[in-house]
């Protein structure tokens, strides 16, 4: 069994934000994007420059890519952990939970100034789990993401969890090395 004391502080949102799937995909598209505009901008001024003029199709594909860029990278910068870490202990002042996994439940008591909330889960729930850069990341159907750290572990270890994500998930847990 592994227990863990969670103080939901900056780091825990952020790594819950920067290994969510919306924040890996626009910053996907926002790298594509500037790529693909870079090259192009290369192709349009080697054309220019070759053939003396410019083809509207190649300024057209620019825009397109530039448009893909900005939107993308003003959507990142719209999912800053800072900005939304505050809304986020705002509405949940003090938010703490203490996550329990072994046997056959997960068992998730939270906290803070103006709720408590406890919640059993069948480990057959969990959906999915990732370790990356420290952190574990279990998925369940009912309660969405569960984030906490190694550090924040009080009872057993991170071998012992990840022993018993391996055996229980098999090919559904990941560790991954960065936040791709």
């Amino acid at each position: 069994m592994v227990k863990a004391n969670v103080k939901y502080d900056i780091k825990v949102h952020s790594a819950a934000i920067r290994s969510s799937i919306p924040y890996r995909a626009y910053r996907a598209l926002a790298v594509v994007g500037g790529v693909n505009f870079i090259l192009l901008s290369f192709v349009i001024v080697i054309t220019a420059w070759s053939r003396h003029r410019i083809t509207v199709d190649l300024i057209l594909l620019l825009s397109v890519f530039l448009g893909i860029f900005v939107g993308s990278t003003i959507k990142l910068l719209m999912m800053n952990p800072v900005r939304s870490f505050r809304k986020h202990s705002a509405y949940y002042p003090g938010l703490r939970y203490e996550v329990t996994v072994g046997g056959e439940n997960i068992e998730l008591v939270s906290e803070a100034e103006n709720f408590r909330k406890n919640a059993v889960y069948s480990c057959s729930r969990i959906v999915s789990a990732r370790e990356t850069m420290g952190y574990f990341k279990i998925n369940i159907a009912e309660a969405g993401s569960i984030m906490l750290s190694d550090t924040d572990i009080t009872e057993g270890t991170a071998e012992e969890l990840r022993n018993f994500l391996t055996a229980t998930l098999g090919k559904r847990y990941t560790t991954k090395e960065g936040w791709i």
